[in-house]
């Protein structure tokens, strides 16, 4: 779940993640700013657009949350209202201290997320107490889908969002620890050079904002966080083949000077 609003403590935003976090932790929530700045801790190669990587994050979320409190959302408002595939996801809590007149986000955004959200996207709840169950039925009323959807390797362009992200999480957890370079490197052999090193950052830093990899040290290793379900299952009858390759690095690895072992060895510590 996307969540969008400001950071004050007083604001919605900080409070409804709070709420979630005590009530419903099911919930996997996550902010944007998570993400900037693992993707700004490596080599930044292209201009920076912060509405293509919020289009990404919300490509991959269930549902986005989001409280016009603060100049970003705001805008954030505006743009999600813009983009149809972000409306039909998003849930506008609007203050009803503020809804007897007419205002540009009751008559303009509003009203299109309205319109175009699968979650009959605005609730009015009052800022001051906001009644944060209304929110989560809301969000409810459409379940995620629990069918497994076997994962086969085409063209990158082909692949969604999602599947590309479960990539790139499975790749770290095969190599056990992992690089931005080391991962460009295997996807180049996957793909024949013919994938977005761009798309691959801006989803290497989204799992590390959303703690499903974790950065090991200062020299950009990343690790998959243990205590995370798998975004990837190996199918039946291939688990050998990804427990020989297994092997194959460790033996790799074995080789290596002292200080790569010595990381490897305090993971296998933390494991």
């Amino acid at each position: 779940m996307f969540v969008c609003g400001g950071n004050d403590p007083n604001h919605m935003r900080p409070r409804f993640l709070e709420y979630c976090n005590t009530y419903h932790p099911e919930f996997e929530t996550f902010l944007p700013e998570f993400a900037m700045k693992h993707y700004f801790s490596n080599i930044v190669s292209a201009q920076f657009d912060i509405t293509d990587f919020e289009t990404l994050i919300g490509d991959l979320s269930h549902a986005i949350v989001l409280f016009p409190e603060a100049a970003g959302s705001f805008a954030e408002a505006g743009y999600f209202s813009a983009t149809p595939k972000l409306a039909a996801k998003t849930v506008l809590a609007l203050d009803a201290y503020w809804q007897g007149s007419d205002s540009f986000i009751s008559m303009g955004p509003a009203k299109k997320i309205n319109e175009a959200s699968r979650f009959f996207g605005i609730i009015q709840t009052p800022y001051a107490a906001p009644v944060f169950s209304d929110i989560v039925q809301r969000l409810k009323r459409i379940d995620l889908s629990k069918n497994r959807k076997t994962l086969t390797l085409g063209a990158f362009k082909n692949l969604t969002t999602y599947e590309k992200m479960c990539l790139i999480h499975k790749i770290i957890n095969i190599l056990t620890i992992a690089t931005y370079d080391d991962l460009i490197y295997i996807l180049r052999s996957l793909f024949a050079n013919r994938f977005s090193t761009e798309i691959t950052k801006q989803l290497m830093a989204i799992l590390a904002g959303s703690k499903y990899i974790l950065q090991v040290n200062d020299y950009g290793h990343y690790r998959t966080n243990n205590i995370k379900a798998p975004l990837l299952i190996t199918r039946i009858g291939f688990s050998g083949e990804e427990s020989l390759i297994s092997l194959e690095l460790g033996e790799l690895y074995s080789r290596s000077d002292q200080e790569f072992l010595d990381i490897i060895e305090e993971l296998d510590d933390a494991a």
